[in-house]
């Protein structure tokens, strides 16, 4: 049986700059680009932002990141216009731009 070691055996070749390239181009790997919203999700979630804000009720925000997209659910305590932010009441600031969808837990 070939017991390879795979990567390991040729990182002894590379020179430093090539591993510490290598290893940045992996982290660029795992970034998620950020998705684009057509003008019906955006009025879809400034609508629910809005009912779930007016009736203090719990919403689930799928939010974009640079590492993933993760699901956050709260109440919303705050909508700062101005700033363009929502504070949930875990004092969690999430940005307008980094929402792309709001479902309310009815």
């Amino acid at each position: 049986m070939n017991k390879d070691r795979g990567v390991i055996k040729w990182t002894a070749m590379m020179l430093p700059e090539h591993v510490k390239l290598l290893r940045e181009w992996q982290e660029e790997d795992a970034l998620v680009i950020q998705p684009e919203l057509d003008e019906a999700q955006l009025e879809q979630i400034n609508e629910n932002l809005q009912r779930a804000y007016s009736e203090a009720s719990p919403i689930q925000l799928k939010v974009w990141e640079q590492t993933g997209i993760y699901t956050i659910t709260g109440i919303i305590q705050k909508v700062n216009v101005h700033e363009q932010y929502v504070k949930l009441t875990d004092n969690r600031k999430i940005l307008f731009h980094n929402i792309y969808e709001a479902i309310l837990d009815d």
